[in-house]
């Protein structure tokens, strides 16, 4: 037991961490994405969208907010005042960590040293040149130096196209100087001539170059006085001077307006070490440099890690990862082969038949014998579908002319119903004698026999729900009289949403006068037995007192009595008068239910106040009730008029209150009435709290000679004249008892209210 409750325990504590951990993984975490650029720029809307996916591959729910500094149209000052103003906007909103992108945005973002910053973890990315000084002031700052490889490029430039010659555009601002300088440095200890600086006039250069040596050039687009000589003696015109190298690879170093309209005019191959202009439609082949996603991704891993907890100082700024990639629609623009690529390259933009063609044809030739296979079912199918229909079609058809030989000799006919016109088969009209012709549904109804209009037309308009349903009617459409039809339907909704109608017309005249036969010879038989039933009833009920009468009148008329004595002669005549009184009553009674059936009892009625009628009967009965027992009268509302006989409804009420002053030994007696304004009726009842009527025989309680107690005084047809009597008034009795509580005999008339 100590176990089971210990795994109970244990069952619990981990539903309650999953659902924590399920509510906490509902929770946004805020974050905000600072890019260098403009907001247009073509790059930012992939680049916004596997952030977000990213953040969810890693299972952290984020609320991002963008914010977009367009470097390209601020000085330094604006760029961080931008940022200082944007940071005092969110500060409600208080970000838990910072995305921040590229070099100018990083930089102008630590050099405002907001307040804000001070605690918000902040992850870079696409720094080329980071401010290690600027960085070093911050404690909760990592991210990724995108260090570019020129060797690698310009390697790989060369490689591609066979040229010695590389150009560059490059002019003497800060960035420019920054990667003048790399340059130069990185390429001191190689084969790679940097002659950014123009030291090797033309004749150098091509002599360098026939050895094998690649060299690179700068073009300045600002400074043209910084270009060589002889590229400065045609007017300073910048465009004639790029003109003359438009043959040669370019090497893309930086993003700025400049620089990307200028590469523009390079009709040769055009190369980036940064991702900015990197498969976004700019016609650049290729370059060894980090893409974007690889960017995204090292920036949100670190991002992930520091939201799950772990610290900002534990996560080392680090090179991002970098790779040799190719665009294959710029290498399809320049009619170069993948044979030509390294296989250490990355073609994106590939199409899946090009990078796998052998599964492709795999593929291909799949498909095609998948659909060839599917073409050859489905035509196999179709044959067999149509064998299948004609085999069924023939069937039908044999079932058809069947039913139409079935139908035609049972008076049975088909019909449907297509706009409001009822379309019947040629066996109607035949067997009718009649011309076929349209019947609207109006025509039909008008051989409907006037008792069956409403029913007919209710079904025939659609006013039926949907189902099946039969009616039967008289209809006369010939001229030759009316004659009983049954009308079947069916209503269903349509494959187009709408109903649809069919049905079955059958004379059932024969079978209607068959009935009827059966009905009278059955009423004729229930007469006769009904009969024959009054009156082995009626000779016991008579042979009963009269065969005390006749036992005693002999006993006392006996010449040899002298052994009777005075008291038992008494009892004798006393039993005599009894069983005369109940012969005499019985014989009343019978007289009375014949007269009520013959219609030879006359009713008088008239306007009668209710509460006058029955508190009247209410004191005649007040005496004649036992003294042990409670005789109430429960009074109604008053101004009630009913038009009734009034002697034959007392004569009911007194055989009720005889009735339960017979059958009740103790308790209580009620006498009252009650309106229903629902239904404009009265209720006069008679409730005792006597022995009661059980359920079984609650339904014989009203038939004639019925007896609860056979050995109860009482002849058995004083309900059963009650049920005739209030019948003829054209009221109703109605019953409600349980067996040893009691019950409450009721009566029903319909009253008008007496006007005050």
């Amino acid at each position: 037991m100590k176990s089971m409750r210990s795994i109970h325990s244990l069952i619990r504590c981990c539903m309650i961490l999953l659902l924590l951990t399920s509510c906490y993984s509902k929770e946004e975490r805020r974050v905000l994405v600072i890019h260098s650029y403009e907001k247009d720029y073509q790059g930012y809307a992939e680049f916004n969208k596997l952030i977000k996916k990213e953040f969810a591959k890693a299972h952290i729910p984020v609320e991002l907010t963008f914010f977009y500094l367009n470097c390209e149209m601020n000085n330094e000052q604006q760029e961080i005042d931008k940022i200082n103003n944007f940071l005092d906007s969110i500060a409600g909103w208080k970000p838990e960590l910072l995305l921040v992108n590229d070099d100018q945005a990083t930089y102008s973002l630590l050099k405002t040293h907001h307040p804000l910053l001070k605690g918000i973890p902040i992850v870079f990315s696409g720094v080329n040149y980071p401010n290690w000084e600027l960085i070093g002031q911050y404690s909760n700052v990592t991210g990724f130096h995108d260090k570019m490889d020129f060797r690698k490029n310009l390697e790989m430039a060369h490689k591609l196209t066979g040229k010695n010659y590389i150009y560059t555009i490059l002019d003497f601002t800060f960035l420019d100087r920054k990667i003048r300088n790399d340059i130069d440095n990185q390429l001191k200890s190689t084969d790679i001539i940097s002659n950014l600086d123009w030291h090797l006039d033309k004749n150098d250069a091509r002599k360098e170059a026939a050895k094998g040596h690649i060299i690179i050039n700068a073009l300045s687009a600002r400074n043209l006085s910084q270009n060589r000589s002889e590229d400065r003696t045609k007017g300073g015109d910048f465009i004639w001077s790029i003109s003359k190298y438009s043959t040669n690879p370019y090497l893309q170093t930086k993003y700025d307006y400049t620089t990307v309209t200028m590469a523009s005019l390079s009709t040769r191959q055009r190369f980036t070490t940064i991702n900015e202009l990197f498969d976004c439609g700019r016609n650049f082949l290729g370059g060894y440099l980090t893409p974007m996603h690889v960017q995204v991704q090292e920036s949100v891993h670190a991002a992930a890690r520091i939201l799950n907890g772990e610290n900002v100082a534990d996560i080392p700024i680090q090179e991002s990862a970098k790779g040799y990639f190719i665009d294959w629609n710029v290498m399809q623009k320049e009619h170069l082969n993948i044979a030509d690529i390294p296989p250490e390259y990355t073609i994106i933009n590939i199409p899946f038949k090009t990078r796998h063609p052998i599964v492709w044809w795999f593929a291909l030739l799949g498909s095609i014998t998948a659909i060839v296979g599917l073409l050859s079912g489905i035509t196999y199918l179709y044959w067999r579908e149509t064998k299948r229909k004609r085999s069924i079609l023939y069937e039908l058809e044999d079932e058809k002319e069947s039913l139409a030989l079935a139908v035609e000799g049972s008076d049975t006919y088909a019909w449907r119903l297509k706009d409001d016109t009822m379309v019947f088969e040629y066996a109607f009209w035949k067997n009718l004698g009649m011309a076929p012709h349209p019947l609207t549904i109006d025509g039909f109804l008008s051989f409907v026999d006037a008792d069956y209009l409403d029913t007919t037309q209710a079904l025939l308009t659609k006013k039926a729900a949907n189902g099946k349903h039969f009616i039967k009617l008289k209809c006369d459409f010939n001229g030759t009289g009316y004659q009983w039809w049954e009308l079947r339907c069916s209503t269903m909704k349509s494959a187009l949403g709408g109903q649809k109608t069919t049905g079955l017309l059958l004379n059932i005249e024969d079978y209607k006068k068959r009935e009827q036969e059966l009905i009278e010879a059955r009423k004729m038989a229930e007469k006769a037995e009904l009969k024959e039933s009054f009156l082995a009833n009626m000779s016991h009920e008579i042979r009963t007192p009269l065969n005390a009468i006749v036992g005693f009148s002999t006993l006392l008329a006996s010449p040899d009595d002298t052994d009777i004595t005075p008291e038992e002669k008494e009892e004798y005549i006393d039993t005599i008068n009894r069983n005369s009184e109940l012969l005499l009553k019985l014989i009343n009674d019978i007289l009375e239910l014949s007269r009520i059936e013959s219609g030879y009892m006359s009713f008088d009625c008239n306007d009668y106040p209710l509460d006058a009628l029955i508190r009247d009967t209410y004191q005649t009965h007040k005496i004649l009730i036992p003294g042990q027992l409670h005789f109430l009268l429960e009074e109604g509302e008053k101004g009630l008029i009913v038009h009734v006989d009034k002697n034959r409804l007392v004569q009911v009420i007194t055989n009720f209150l005889n009735n339960a002053s017979k059958f009740t030994r103790e308790g209580s007696i009620k006498l009252g009435w009650s309106y229903m304004p629902q239904t404009e009726e009265v209720e006069i009842y008679v409730e005792d709290t006597g022995i009661g009527i059980p359920q079984s025989e609650q339904k014989m309680i009203f038939g004639r000679f019925y007896k609860q107690n056979e050995f109860a005084q009482g002849t058995g047809l004083g309900l059963s004249i009650c049920k005739l009597i209030i019948e003829k008034l054209q009221g109703r009795l109605s019953l409600r008892s349980e067996a040893g509580t009691g019950s409450r005999f009721s009566i029903f008339f319909s009253c008008k209210k007496q006007p005050i």
